[in-house]
């Protein structure tokens, strides 16, 4: 059973104001703007909870801004996450980003095949295998720890854990809505 698509005459208040922050400014390029009718199907469930959804783009915009993990491992992230919990239209939207963001064409169709990635970088390398340790097992190796943390820092690890967070919450909004 689908969420029920919702169009901006149907909102009340608090769905209004989320409806807003995610079809005008930098989100409407991908919401469809502010005569869009409809929201993409990860942003309509989100009007069932529209606190919930403001909380997550506010943690997107906390991620995004901090230094420790780069756009492109960010790509990293959420294609990996997306792949690894079967939400492929989270890895199809995100490809061309991740792309834009200096991720080899070969690492992109390694991670949506689910195989093992070359990484050039012993960083990017660090990130994915937490990446894929967190999703699997809810912790990460003392050998996998210690290399995520010589790439990007305790603050870096922690943003990287709020990361998988959100795209994991973004996958499974997508698989049921």
């Amino acid at each position: 059973m689908d969420f029920p698509k919702l169009s901006k005459s149907d909102l009340n208040p608090d769905q209004l104001e989320l409806w807003d922050e995610l079809t005008i400014g930098p989100r409407g390029f991908y919401t469809g703007g502010p005569d869009t009718r409809a929201l993409p199907e990860l942003y309509n469930a989100w009007l069932q909870f529209p606190q919930f959804g403001q909380l997550m783009l506010k943690l997107a915009d906390t991620i995004r801004a901090q230094p420790e993990l780069s756009a492109k491992r960010r790509e990293i992230l959420v294609l990996t996450t997306s792949v690894q919990l079967g939400c492929r239209i989270e890895y199809d939207f995100h490809s061309a980003f991740a792309r834009h963001q200096g991720l080899s064409e070969a690492a992109i169709a390694a991670i949506g095949e689910g195989i093992d990635p070359p990484f050039d970088d012993a960083g990017d390398r660090a990130v994915y295998d937490a990446n894929i340790e967190l999703v699997k097992t809810g912790t990460l190796t003392h050998a996998t720890h210690d290399a995520v943390t010589a790439a990007i820092g305790l603050p870096g690890l922690m943003q990287l854990i709020a990361a998988v967070g959100l795209y994991t919450v973004g996958a499974y909004s997508s698989n049921v809505a």
